[in-house]
């Protein structure tokens, strides 16, 4: 198995201390689906947010379709969470955003995905965006070179109307990216043993330069802020 996506200690780690150090949260509310990508994050921002100074104050797994938020919203309300670290899937994540702002919840919370792309900011709508932010290895409003490259094939070949690729979309090209070079490096599809240390895996993509060690890529990544419909990229991680 070979992974393209972004790790927790990459990605979550220091998007949490940028936040932390810019702007004073220090008490998380993680909000996650139930299952088991949440949970296993969850457990690691718990050190996270000790390692920024803070703590996280509680914690909520609701099952995959919520519509109603009002019991969610009222135990972060009640925790004081000045930060929410939102591990949510799909049409939850959007309804989850437009019940916190609907709230007022986002006068006193910013929001932290490592799973919100450009569609699903779209889907919640720029009113629901303040104090939303979002990290990734790569978003659309990304303006460097490759990915400047990668959106003009992509708008060339399915149109302007297309929906925009985004980290999740694009994450799949990232997958056959790797098997080329996998396929490129080893001379066949066909592999009985994982690449070692000594195999030098790397290939140019939408994101730059990533190199496979192990079973992972290494890759930039970026922390962004919702900007009504767009991510502003402020940092890379």
């Amino acid at each position: 198995m070979f992974l393209t996506g972004e790790t927790d200690v990459q990605q979550l780690a220091p998007a949490m201390r940028l936040l932390a150090d810019a702007t004073g949260v220090r008490r998380w509310c993680t909000v996650g689906s139930d299952y088991v990508w949440p949970r296993v994050t969850a457990h690691t921002a718990r050190r996270f947010a000790r390692e920024c100074r803070g703590a996280t104050v509680d914690e909520l797994f609701i099952p995959l379709g919520t519509e109603e938020y009002g019991p969610v919203l009222r135990r972060i309300e009640a925790c004081r969470a000045d930060a929410v670290l939102m591990l949510l899937l799909g049409d939850d994540a959007v309804r989850f955003n437009r019940a916190f702002t609907a709230a007022g919840l986002h006068q006193r919370c910013i929001r932290l995905s490592t799973h919100m792309d450009e569609n699903l900011l779209l889907a919640t709508g720029a009113e629901a965006a303040e104090g939303l932010w979002a990290a990734a290895g790569y978003f659309d409003s990304l303006m460097t070179s490759e990915s400047l490259s990668f959106g003009h094939r992509y708008t060339k070949q399915f149109g302007a109307e297309a929906p925009l690729p985004g980290s999740l979309g694009e994450s799949c090209f990232e997958g056959i990216m790797l098997l080329g070079a996998l396929a490129a490096q080893r001379g066949s599809l066909s592999m009985s043993s994982p690449p070692g240390p000594e195999d030098a895996i790397c290939y140019e993509g939408p994101r730059g330069t990533l190199r496979l060690r192990g079973n992972h890529l290494e890759q930039r990544l970026y922390l962004a802020r919702a900007e009504a419909l767009d991510f502003e990229i402020t940092a890379q991680l």
